[in-house]
């Protein structure tokens, strides 16, 4: 895809900037490339997990049209009218919950307090009670969370309690804390750090939340992130 191409998808998908900002930003980190753009749809595949899409199309017909041609989608965060479903139907892909985007838009750094909580990169060594608090493909995928800094752990008064970092596509999320460590205020400090974190790197900090989650929508609105809960995307998942 030329450049001159890959511009007007950004254009277009510029026009509703929270919808997309997921696809917006894994093109601004490099992270995700342009591989079909025609009318009203944008289809990205993820740099390093072939199989892995972001999509926007005004339809099913125009969604199908996007992977001729393309190897079988393992994962797609899609949305328009009847495209998860057509994902489901054509590929054979599950469709998780519905949920929208949230981002950070202000752009000023936060700050967290959080008495006898340290945040630190997550150790290798540690790898075991992630996979036993964490639903992930497989352990080495989990090792590459860790590899290139972007898996962070949460250490409250010398004990491991938790989680947050980066999915590949570059959106917040892998969050946990254990339960004998909720209600301490861990995962809203753990959230302000990776969101200093992306903006310390020039980026949007942004993540998806599912649309029945009251207390995730809570936390974001006390942080100060722009949700849309008017515009749904889906996980389409092998």
């Amino acid at each position: 895809m030329n450049d001159s191409t890959r511009q007007a998808a950004v254009r277009f998908l510029e026009r509703d900037h929270m919808w997309h900002v997921d696809m917006l930003e894994a093109l601004r980190r490099d992270r995700g490339q342009v591989v079909y753009f025609e009318g009203d749809t944008v289809l990205v595949q993820r740099r390093e997990t072939p199989g892995f899409y972001l999509l926007t199309a005004g339809s099913p017909e125009a969604a199908e049209a996007a992977f001729q041609g393309r190897p079988a989608p393992r994962l797609v965060t899609a949305r328009g009218p009847g495209v998860p479903e057509m994902l489901r139907d054509r590929f054979g892909l599950q469709l998780s919950d519905p949920c929208c985007n949230a981002a950070y838009l202000k752009g000023e750094k936060l700050s967290w307090d959080c008495p006898g909580l340290i945040i630190r990169p997550y150790r290798v060594e540690e790898l075991p009670a992630f996979l036993a608090h964490y639903d992930i493909e497989d352990e080495a995928e989990a090792r590459v969370h860790i590899e290139k800094g972007e898996l962070f752990a949460g250490e409250y008064e010398g004990e491991l309690a938790g989680f947050i970092g980066l999915h590949d596509d570059g959106s917040m999320g892998l969050l946990e804390v254990f339960p004998e460590y909720r209600k301490l205020g861990i995962g809203r400090a753990l959230e302000i750090f990776l969101i200093d974190f992306c903006l310390d790197r020039g980026w949007i900090p942004y993540g998806q939340v599912f649309f029945d989650n009251e207390k995730s929508f809570s936390l974001q609105s006390h942080l100060g992130m722009t949700v849309d809960r008017t515009k749904l995307l889906r996980w389409c998942i092998r």
